[in-house]
């Protein structure tokens, strides 16, 4: 399945994470809301109080829209205000059109096991696990009578269409993985949400995005417990605060890590006798397949990477990432990665100088 070139470009050339914080003292820090479904898409109903997933999803992302804009230098943007049908192509395209900083994609859960309960929030990614969920999320689109020509042939309830989701899609994972990391601890610190954890799944919505992408499934509406706690106004309340707090460490983070990356920019270091430092000169790069992140940590001998040893992990905001394959040729970690991938599709490679992981735009000149 092919992904157009006005996409790759945006990814390649865009809307990089470290890049957008040179820009960031000239506009505000943009978020897109996007409460899932809408007018003749309900998403899920409940199980007795029969409340429609999409009235939910509203709620709170108005309350947490609200929340936002009482922030100066935050600028919101929705891709819904009322209870109209929005095409699931045009999610995207409205977060990419504003150049936004992050997407925050608000959905309700449901099982078939009405004993099922608790909050996720997903990130971009292939995980044949959660694969019931993006088919379900996906399956909007057969509400567009031209889905087919306008999803390039996607067929959401068919398991071979989510092969498309590779290596591009995860310029944007590392950050994503922080904010959703910090969503699920502010839904625990409520003390009345079971946390389900951070996931990855094929949504398409996240896949076409140019950001920092995150997905939150806020209860699950076939519990009948929690579909009436989803339905009190005092609890879509919480729901919007918990994804607030969370969204303030992120971006307190995001400036921080902003401010490095700048001020790194301009520095040199050089001797008093203005000759280039020893420490300067031929640094040393590495090329790693990343392969699994999770937000708690995995035995290194877990059966799970038995075919990549020996394996790398590293921490990074709270999430343990994994890695196998070092070596200083790109042409061979392609190599690696095609057998990697082979077992887990998400993998690609990073850049690593002097042992210190590169951002995404600062890796993109070592990629040839």
């Amino acid at each position: 399945m092919r992904l157009s070139f006005k996409f790759l470009w945006l990814v390649l050339g865009g809307f990089f994470f470290v890049s957008a914080g040179l820009e960031a003292a000239e506009k505000k820090f943009t978020v897109v809301i996007d409460p899932g479904h809408g007018g003749k898409d309900p998403g899920a109903v409940g199980s007795v109080l029969k409340l429609q997933e999409k009235n939910i999803n509203l709620a709170v992302a108005l309350e947490l829209g609200a929340l936002l804009e009482a922030e100066k230098d935050v600028k919101v943007i929705y891709t819904r205000k009322t209870d109209v049908f929005v095409p699931l192509d045009e999610r995207p395209r409205i977060a990419n059109k504003a150049k936004a900083d992050l997407f925050i994609s608000i959905h309700t859960n449901a099982a078939k096991n009405k004993a099922a309960f608790g909050t996720e929030t997903y990130v971009i990614g292939s995980s044949a696990a959660n694969m019931e969920v993006a088919m379900r999320e996906n399956s909007v689109i057969l509400y567009e009578d031209d889905y087919k020509t306008r999803y390039e042939g996607f067929d959401p309830n068919s398991s071979e269409s989510y092969i498309m989701f590779d290596f591009m899609q995860f310029t944007f994972l590392d950050h994503s993985l922080h904010l959703a990391s910090c969503v699920q601890d502010e839904f625990k610190s409520t003390g009345k949400r079971e946390d389900r954890g951070v996931k990855q799944a094929g949504f398409w919505v996240l896949k076409q995005v140019s950001m920092p992408s995150i997905l939150v499934e806020l209860g699950y509406i076939s519990n009948q417990a929690e579909e009436k706690h989803l339905s009190e106004k005092a609890s879509q309340k919480k729901l919007a605060e918990a994804i607030y707090n969370a969204f303030l460490i992120y971006k307190a983070n995001y400036e921080k890590k902003s401010g490095i990356a700048f001020d790194d920019s301009k520095k040199e270091e050089v001797k008093p006798n203005n000759e280039v430092s020893e420490k300067a000169v031929a640094p040393e790069i590495c090329y790693r397949v990343q392969f699994y992140t999770s937000n708690k940590r995995k035995p290194l001998n877990s059966k799970e990477f038995k075919n990549f040893t020996p394996i790398k992990e590293y921490l990074e905001n709270g999430v343990y990432k994994y890695m196998c394959g070092e070596t200083t040729s790109y042409a061979e970690i392609l190599k690696v990665r095609k057998e990697v991938q082979k077992h887990f599709s998400d993998a690609f490679v990073v850049v690593f100088k002097n042992d210190k992981r590169l951002s995404p735009t600062e890796a993109r000149a070592y990629f040839k």
